[in-house]
């Protein structure tokens, strides 16, 4: 064999050796082309289940909201458009499954571009009254401010009161000082919010690690239903003055005025006299304005605090010194003020509870037992 044979066989194994290169590089990019096309596909179809399982939390959120504002409402949705998707939503409560009792189950699904997710959230009638007052955003008790508990469902005051579960809580700083006595326990969700100073004393458990508690504000449709269907002032006898163009509603000292049941309806509310209700009455009051309950006011001190759920939407209430009163308060979104020596038999919630000269809060312990069937909180969720 001559030289330029070998050569020429050297020239072909470099050839093969290229060919086997190049089929390895084609291989390659194949591969690379495969799992970038296989990447893509996995990352659309993630924001496609995404997308859907938004459509569903929208569903739930939609239907939450509806039945804040509509308390018997069960309808749902069918193919309810959102952000190029949609959400179908079913409700189930007592009057297709007796055992649930006032639980209603909200089913949620929702689809985007064939991928769909279900979402399961119970609904319960809230039971916020946990506490002698409770304010989300800022507590101050200062002075002599004091707190006790009783029973109105076992008896009167003095015959069921208890140096305890006179408890006091906050969604942020709770401001406990001077001389105030608070018979139960202080709890706070926000950490190192609790401020207990001078003689102030707390004889229950302190905690700045409580869970963050959610009041929904008092719904427009259950204030407009108050405003078309309010009792005022045909409810009303006695001595007072009511304003039919306003809605004002006052109490001069020494006046005093009798509630038949019912709903009522004010704008501002200013009482320096006595309110009482008719024998066995219970009434729910709106009040979208001012409330003052001065030196001289006494509201419903022959009665229960659950026969007078007053439903505050704010700017202001404010308690002056010897004013008393019985009822429960629900004004998660209202700040509320006591400028101290009033005494207050029941419950209430406000956004800032201001008490700097020493009032008595004495709550019932019945109402952490009562409901409010216009308020709703979620009590569990789930991904189907």
């Amino acid at each position: 064999m001559c030289i330029r044979d070998i050569i020429g066989n050297e020239r072909g194994a470099a050839m093969l050796i290229a060919l086997g290169i190049l089929m390895m590089i084609g291989l390659i990019g194949a591969a690379v082309v495969q799992t970038s096309s296989t990447d893509m596909g996995i990352a659309e179809n993630y924001q496609h289940d995404l997308r859907s399982f938004y459509a569903a939390e929208a569903g739930v959120e939609h239907t939450y909201g509806v039945l804040r504002d509509t308390v018997g409402w069960r309808d749902g949705f069918t193919d309810q458009s959102f952000a190029g998707g949609s959400y179908t939503v079913t409700l189930v409560d007592s009057a297709v499954v007796g055992a649930l009792e006032d639980t209603i189950i909200v089913t949620s699904t929702g689809m985007y571009s064939g991928a769909m997710s279900m979402v399961e959230v119970k609904l319960a009638h809230a039971r916020p009254f946990q506490w002698a007052a409770f304010a989300k955003d800022y507590m101050m008790l200062c002075g002599n401010t004091y707190t006790d508990s009783y029973d109105s469902d076992s008896g009167t005051y003095a015959g069921t009161m208890r140096l305890e579960d006179g408890n006091v809580g906050s969604n942020g700083l709770i401001d406990i000082c001077g001389s105030a006595d608070i018979n139960g326990d202080a709890g706070t969700s926000e950490p190192g919010g609790l401020d207990i100073r001078g003689a102030a004393d707390v004889s229950g458990d302190t905690t700045t690690g409580a869970p963050v508690h959610i009041f929904d504000p008092v719904s427009q449709s259950a204030v407009n239903d108050a405003r078309n269907n309010s009792m005022a002032p045909a409810g009303l006898s006695g001595s007072f003055t009511y304003n039919g163009g306003t809605r004002n509603l006052r109490l001069t000292p020494g006046n005093t005025m009798t509630m038949a049941a019912g709903i009522y309806y004010f704008n501002d509310v200013t009482v320096n006299g006595t309110i009482n209700l008719v024998p066995g009455a219970q009434v729910e009051v709106y009040i979208v304005g001012d409330i003052k309950m001065q030196a001289f006011a006494s509201v419903n001190m022959s009665g229960n605090p659950i026969d007078m759920i007053i439903y505050g939407v704010g700017p202001d209430i404010q308690f002056a010194a010897g004013a008393e009163i019985t009822c429960v308060l629900y004004a998660p979104d209202v700040d509320i003020h006591l400028t101290g020596g009033c005494d207050f038999y029941g419950a209430f919630i406000g956004n800032v509870a201001h008490d700097a000269g020493g009032s008595n809060f004495h709550y019932d312990r019945s109402l952490g037992r009562m409901e409010l069937d216009k308020i709703l909180n979620k009590v569990s969720w789930r991904e189907l």
